[in-house]
This record gives C-alpha cells, sequence and structure tokens, in this order.
C-alpha cells in the first residue's frame, strides 16, 4: 500500500477491485452510500475476496445467481472468483463497507492451522450477527476506514491484523448461513428470515408457532420447509444455537452453568447438561476445564 494514494470514490466495487489489483495491496476499506434505488448493472468477478458490511438500508445480493436479502447489520462473505452484484431497493440511503483482502494473505498471518481462515474467505455466504458482534464490527470497520483513508507508518500491517481480527470475531460469534441452510435444496427467502430471527432471539422461549406467524407461514407449512431447507426440525436448530452461544459462553465468562443455561433460553439447567453432553460428549464443566483454551481465573474453580 502507498502512502501517496488517496482513497477511492466510487459506486462500482468492481472497478475498486481492479485498481487494487493494478496496485498489488493486500487488504483494502472503502465506504459508500448510496440512494436509495441503486442497481449495479452487471455481475462481475475479482481475485479479491469481499467481506460487504451494510451498515444502513436495504439490498439484495446476487451471488452465483442466488439471491439473499440483507437488512442494516447484515455481513456478506464474497469468494475470490464467484460472480456477483448488488441491488438497492428501499426507502432510505444505504450504507455500505467493503473489505476487499486475500484470503491467503490472512490465512498465513495464523500461527496455528491456517485452515479454518482460509475456508472461511473461500465460501460465499451470509453471516449473521447478533447486536453485541455487531457493534464490535462497526468499531473495527471504522477503525480500519481511518487506517486506509489516512495511512501512516504500518497502516498495511495494520489493515492486515485488524482483517484477520474481523475474520477470527466473524468466526467466534458469527452465525454463517451454510450452518444451517442445506446447499442441495437451495436459497429460501422464508427460511432465510426465521434463521435470522431464531439467531437474534435463540435467548427468549421461542416456539415454532410464533416464529411460523412471523414469516406468515402456516405452522405445519413452516416446519416441513424448515426441516427441507435446514436439514433439522425446528427444535433441533433452536438448541443447535443455544449450544452454539453457551459453548463460547463456557469459556469466556465466569457465569456458572445454570446462568448460561438461562442465558441462552434453556428451561432448566438440567436439560442444557443433557443436551451439551449428548452433543460434546462431555458435561458444561468438563468442557470448560478441559477445553485447551486458556481460562480466566475465575473460571478455574466454577461449576
Amino acid at each position: 500500500m502507498s502512502p501517496e494514494r488517496e482513497p477511492m470514490e466510487n459506486d462500482s466495487n468492481s472497478r475498486t477491485a481492479e485498481e487494487l489489483e493494478q496496485q498489488t495491496v493486500d487488504v483494502y476499506v472503502e465506504r459508500a452510500l448510496h440512494g436509495p434505488v441503486f442497481r449495479m448493472s452487471y455481475e462481475h468477478t475479482h481475485t479479491y475476496c469481499e467481506i460487504f458490511y451494510l451498515k444502513s438500508g436495504t439490498c439484495t445480493y446476487t451471488v452465483n445467481q442466488g439471491q439473499w436479502h440483507l437488512e442494516a447489520g447484515d455481513l456478506f462473505i464474497v469468494a475470490a472468483g464467484d460472480p456477483h452484484s448488488t441491488r438497492y431497493e428501499g426507502k432510505t440511503s444505504c450504507e455500505r463497507i467493503i473489505v476487499f483482502c486475500k484470503a491467503d494473505v490472512l490465512a498465513g498471518m495464523m500461527r496455528g492451522d491456517p485452515t479454518e481462515v482460509q475456508q472461511t474467505l473461500e465460501r460465499s455466504c451470509k453471516v449473521i450477527l447478533n447486536a453485541e458482534t455487531r457493534t464490535m464490527v462497526e468499531a473495527l470497520l471504522d477503525q480500519m476506514l481511518l487506517e486506509n483513508d489516512l495511512p501512516r507508518k504500518y497502516s498495511e500491517q495494520v489493515l492486515e491484523l485488524e482483517s484477520l481480527h474481523l475474520v477470527l470475531l466473524l468466526l467466534r460469534n458469527g452465525i454463517f448461513s451454510h450452518e444451517t441452510m442445506s446447499p442441495k435444496e437451495g436459497y429460501s427467502a422464508d427460511i432465510e428470515r426465521a434463521l435470522k430471527y431464531i439467531a437474534l432471539n435463540y435467548q427468549q422461549p421461542l416456539t415454532l408457532e410464533e416464529v411460523a406467524g412471523y414469516c406468515n407461514l402456516s405452522p405445519t407449512y413452516f416446519s416441513r420447509k424448515f426441516r427441507l431447507i435446514t436439514g433439522q426440525t425446528f427444535k433441533e436448530h433452536v438448541n443447535y444455537i443455544r449450544l452454539r452461544q453457551a459453548t463460547q459462553m463456557l469459556l469466556m465468562t465466569d457465569n456458572s452453568i445454570t446462568k448460561i443455561a438461562m442465558l441462552c433460553g434453556f428451561g432448566s439447567s438440567n436439560y442444557f447438561k443433557d443436551l451439551f453432553r449428548a452433543s460434546t460428549g462431555r458435561s458444561p464443566r468438563e468442557y470448560r476445564k478441559h477445553s485447551g483454551l486458556p481460562i480466566h481465573p475465575h473460571l478455574r474453580d466454577n461449576g
């Protein structure tokens, strides 16, 4: 990255990528504000991975001929080489931030096994963020934009480190569409809407009837379609999301097992413990103790 390079201002991320390829830049960040109605007139591809974050408004992202609806707070990873385009349609202006990066560069910075980072950036998918993660992502992106637009000594290295930080944050807290939607059955707007609702409200006592109503579907039809698209029953999926979040809490908080069960929406700690053991082969206490990760001192004697 050259310190003399001016920030790029344009409406076409394909043109940005072409210019970056000529400059051999490894990481670049740009922000753009579109009017309520704007459409990229053609699909395009490039050698960069795009991490596309929609800060405000709504848009439709077309990737590999599949369409995804994005709302404020949604994030989409577009793998290098995958054809994509964007359409903004709504009543308010849309602000988006894109991180252009090289998957191999970020993966090469990992001290341990780089496989997960590499594979994450090589698979196009939508990523659902909870409110806390969205706040962290936006703060990190603002810092990256500042580093990008006002380059100083080591800005190139800082941007690479912050890009890796972003990917690791997504891996730790995000819910990826390929985790929850079967590629064999393809995309479903109804089920995508349900999956996001579950991901953002898993702490609540969700029912199939409630989520079906949210999607304007009958419970019977919703139940059948949900299982077809995700490969899980509604209850199995809700438990999957709750267990996923509980696993993070076991390692990152000093909350008791009972409190974690309650915070993640489980009706009782015993039910949570039974599901956790069935999923991992260990009790929550054993998992916390033998995770192999650095444990906060407050957690060492905590059940």
